[in-house]
């Protein structure tokens, strides 16, 4: 019987090869997308999911509360551990982790001879502690990594940077110097960090050399580097709650509240790094669950799009399959044996265009990790997840799609079926497809109208005014302590047409490195309740970057701190409303130790992305800190300007690698989580359209076939191409705008908590809206035109002589 069965299917199926092409094709779409956005949502929930503590790691964080608002961090003080071993020793293991964004790395040849390797690395090294190995389950082929980074100075390396520095070497016993600072002995060679963990690492260095590279890390409580973190493991049963109430307790003996301010160090588990932007990973990429959740609807709705279209079509197709299936019911198939048939016809298209969606999967694979920057592969036989997906999918799309066809195709009576009169009723169903086309096209218009919106918020992103000038500026990082080298050289710096100024700086206007301090001002006996921004620059800075000076003068030239700017936010948190009020007058910052006076007010400029509210801002002199310098150049002459700069640079520091990035490319990162999202939604748009105008022709084609003799009698009388053609447009463009009234507030809602996240956004305009109904009306009516053209043009003769 089951034989029967598949041969009946594949010869309705081949009969019918139009039909069947169309069904394929429109589920391979949907499926392969979902397909894709289940590697995705897999590979995001998998993130550090490999180590066996991962449900019992926790991460310190803190949360301060401030009459500015909340603000939140992962880096703790220097003598947070010690304190917090003290303190909780049942919680162990407990470890520090700091993290450098990189670094220059020098290889001297061991006999003395050959030139000096030098390599440019942008990416994370860890400098850890060996109860770091006890915490984390680290891959190391066998290395004691304990016992490699027991000594001073030691550094294990990833294999890919093994065979980097010492190709077709034994790199152990060899030496690197970092930044020009350590030497560094390679005490083994490891395998490289997986690609789905939000502590990565180029290499793994002893914790202890941290403090000869970090110029911040000191015994002081009231520093805090975000870089700097501590994790944790807790035994079960334990209460994090009670737990966290002694850590504070104790620490805030030694980080006394502010008054108007509330800080707290809570413990965050290892399973939320990933999610949790507010405070960051050692990545530098999170992912909101939202997103992740919203993509899965998406790829939900596109297979339910795909199966409607199946619908359609599979139900265009019931009057021309009527007379078989009367001689069926004559011949004595029963309605369950007639369902099952067309269930199997359901399930071998769908196997069919599983099978296509795993190829088309297999060959987007590549485009896809190069967009959202991740590393997926497709490994079928390996990953009974994906095969219980795909199980699982072929029986709900079967199911889902095949049931109601089955249904309507299995009932109808015999005599009307051998008589082709099947009920119009019977067939059309036309609640139920009114419905589902409804359904498609809502979908189809939410899609657009998210698309539209993400698409102007990033458009606003590239061209909101930061309050500086982004363009033409170069970027390059300076050896920690060394900025004095290069100072000396300004003058050979700017002596090129193409070099217009020049600054030395800890960061550009908007980065992604703080300096948050505490501080006092004016009467110093009041310290003020907020923490302020601290953005260490020479005299060059304002003129380099477009800044306006509001008030007062620019700092005069110094290696410390002697001289202040602020910014228009600090004066409105200080309660001053005149800028010339606060010039002259006195600020103590770092507990005391620095105090100065303000000399200048500067505009407001964004430090960060435009999600984040501009922050008070102090500006100073400290050539120690200056880890940047920063050039306008000429954009037509960059080429020229970019070569004379790495001359001079490379004539102050020859141990090092010369590297910049444009200020403009650095501010775009910001956004590349949006910018993917807006790509994302474009290509599910157009794919969600596709499959809907797949159905709409199903649609219309089982129209043109119910009112064939209605059409010949209409051109008989005199009708026009035109009138037939606007008959049928005209129940299409109800249900499109059915559509449109239904998906106009989704979208609305959904996107308005969108854009809440920014605190700089535009605001949503009806003209969204109605340029998405438009747009779907077209495409809808467009694709009925052409069916219905065809209908119009046919000869009404043979219209009129069909049964």
């Amino acid at each position: 019987m089951l034989k029967n069965y598949i041969l009946v299917a594949v010869r309705t199926l081949r009969r019918h090869l139009g039909y069947t092409m169309l069904n394929v094709i429109g589920l391979a779409l949907g499926i392969t997308c979902s397909l894709l956005i289940f590697l995705v949502v897999r590979y995001e929930l998998s993130f550090d999911a490999h180590h066996s503590k991962a449900d019992r790691t926790y991460r310190i964080a803190v949360d301060k509360m401030s009459q500015t608002g909340p603000t939140y961090t992962s880096g703790t003080p220097y003598p947070m551990l010690a304190t917090f071993k003290t303190t909780l020793p049942e919680l162990k293991p407990a470890t520090h982790v700091y993290n450098e964004e990189g670094g220059t790395f020098a290889i001297t040849p061991s006999n003395g001879k050959g030139a000096i390797q030098k390599f440019r690395e942008d990416k994370q090294v860890l400098f850890v502690e060996p109860t770091f190995f006890e915490l984390f389950d680290i891959e190391t082929n066998g290395v004691d990594g304990k016992a490699a980074l027991k000594e001073l100075n030691t550094v294990l390396l990833t294999k890919t940077i093994a065979d980097k520095y010492f190709p077709g070497q034994n790199p152990v016993g060899q030496v690197l110097r970092m930044n020009n600072l350590l030497n560094l002995k390679v005490t083994g060679v490891i395998p490289d960090a997986p690609a789905t963990t939000d502590l990565p690492y180029l290499m793994l260095i002893d914790y202890e050399s941290s403090k000869k590279v970090n110029a911040f890390m000191n015994d002081s409580w009231n520093s805090t580097n975000s870089n700097q973190q501590v994790f944790f493991a807790v035994p079960e049963g334990a209460s994090l709650k009670q737990a966290e109430d002694r850590l504070n307790a104790v620490v805030s003996k030694f980080r006394p509240q502010q008054p108007g301010e509330q800080e707290r160090y809570v413990f965050k588990p290892l399973s939320e790094l990933h999610f949790d932007e507010r405070y960051g990973n050692f990545s530098g990429r999170t992912v909101s669950k939202t997103t992740l959740w919203g993509l899965s609807l998406i790829g939900l709705f596109l297979v339910l799009v795909a199966s409607i279209n199946f619908v359609n079509l599979a139900t265009a197709q019931a009057l021309r399959r009527a007379k078989e299936v009367g001689m069926r019911k004559v011949l004595g198939a029963s309605r369950t044996q007639l369902m099952t048939q067309f269930l199997g016809e359901t399930g071998l298209i769908t196997l069919l265009a599983i099978f296509v969606s795993v190829v088309l999967a297999e060959l987007l694979l590549p485009y896809l990790n190069k967009l959202l920057e991740i590393q997926i592969q497709l490994y079928l036989l390996k990953s009974p997840d994906v095969l219980l997906f795909l199980a699982v999918t072929l029986v709900a799309v079967t199911f889902f799609a095949g049931f109601y066809p089955a249904l309507v195709l299995s009932g109808f009576k015999p005599i009307s079926a051998l008589k082709s009169k099947v009920a119009t009723a019977r067939t059309a169903g036309l609640s139920l497809r009114q419905v589902l086309v409804v359904l498609q096209f809502t979908i189809c218009q939410i899609l657009i109208i998210c698309t539209i919106i993400v698409h102007n918020q990033m458009e606003y992103f590239r061209s909101a005014e930061l309050g500086f000038d982004k363009d033409a500026i170069v970027t390059m990082p300076l050896p920690s302590g060394k900025a004095k080298d290069l100072m000396a050289l300004r003058a050979q710096l700017e002596a090129h047409p193409a070099i217009k100024s020049t600054s030395f700086a800890l960061a550009p206007p908007s980065a992604n490195i703080d300096m948050n301090m505490s501080l006092r001002y004016d009467d110093f006996s009041v310290p003020c309740n907020f923490d302020v921004n601290m953005k260490l620059a020479d005299e060059h800075y304002l003129k380099t970057f477009d800044i306006p000076l509001i008030a007062g003068r620019m700092y005069e030239k110094n290696d410390t701190m002697r001289e202040f700017l602020v910014n228009e936010t600090f004066l409105k948190r200080v309660g001053e409303t005149n800028p010339q009020n606060a010039i002259g007058k006195q600020l103590q910052i770092n507990g005391g130790q620095t105090q100065g006076r303000i000399v200048g007010v500067i505009k407001d400029f964004h430090l960060r992305s435009l999600r984040e509210e501009i922050s008070p801002v102090v500006m100073s002199t400290f050539s120690q800190f200056y880890f940047f310098v920063n050039a306008k150049i000429e954009a037509k002459d960059s080429k020229a300007a970019l070569a004379h700069l790495k001359q001079v640079w490379s004539s102050a520091y020859p141990d090092d690698v010369f590297d910049y990035e444009f200020l403009d490319d650095a501010i775009a990162r910001f956004y590349e989580e949006e910018a993917r999202q807006s790509y994302l939604f474009k290509v599910f748009s157009v794919i969600a359209i596709l499959i809907g105008c797949l159905g709409l022709y199903g649609l219309v084609s089982f129209m043109v076939t119910q009112r064939t003799k209605e059409v010949g009698v209409r051109k008989v009388l005199g009708a026009s191409s035109a009138s037939i053609v606007g008959l049928f447009s005209k129940d299409f463009t109800k249900l499109v705008l059915v559509a449109f009234v239904i998906a106009a507030p989704v979208s609305y809602y959904f996107m308005e908590k969108w854009l809440q996240d920014f605190t700089y956004r535009i605001d949503i305009s009806y003209w969204v809206f109605l340029a998405a109904g438009a747009l779907t009306l077209l495409i809808a009516l467009a694709t009925v035109s052409v069916q219905a053209l065809r209908a119009a043009l046919a000869n009404p003769v043979r219209a009129l002589k069909t049964e």
